[in-house]
């Protein structure tokens, strides 16, 4: 099995670098994009295993991508953290959204955030041995 693959789909793009470079110290084969992508043949191609995506982007709204998922072939394969500066309600909509299209979802983190929370959150989602850990 090859390394696991990460796609950073966010518009910012010192969060979108920084956490692929901590990904990518851990092993993680990453890619960043953002905005009006065309995301159902980037993760077709790209064939991630781990999605953080923001839901709130100028011209890409993160629903219509989790729309895209709904038929992805390998969603069950691939975990999603949400992240968004739009609040809790947003989050939590989305996050109810895509637990509805059988998308497995990680979890969902406000905007702000630290590397510490994305962390926190992928070794609560690993098993022990995971190098998740080493982030």
């Amino acid at each position: 099995m090859g390394k696991p693959r990460a796609l950073i789909y966010d518009d910012d793009e010192v969060f979108a670098e920084e956490f692929s470079e901590a990904l990518a110290r851990i092993g993680y084969i990453t890619e960043t994009r953002a905005g009006r992508t065309n995301f159902p043949q980037l993760v077709n191609v790209f064939a991630p295993d781990l999605l953080i995506l923001d839901l709130h982007m100028p011209g890409c709204d993160g629903v219509e991508v989790l729309r895209a998922l709904r038929d992805y072939e390998r969603k069950q394969e691939m975990v999603v953290v949400l992240v968004s500066a739009a609040g809790k309600v947003m989050l939590e909509s989305a996050s109810n959204l895509a637990v509805a299209y059988g998308i497995k979802l990680l979890g969902a983190l406000p905007k702000p955030l630290k590397l510490a929370d994305l962390t926190a959150l992928l070794l609560r989602g690993s098993s022990a041995d995971d190098k998740t850990a080493q982030i």
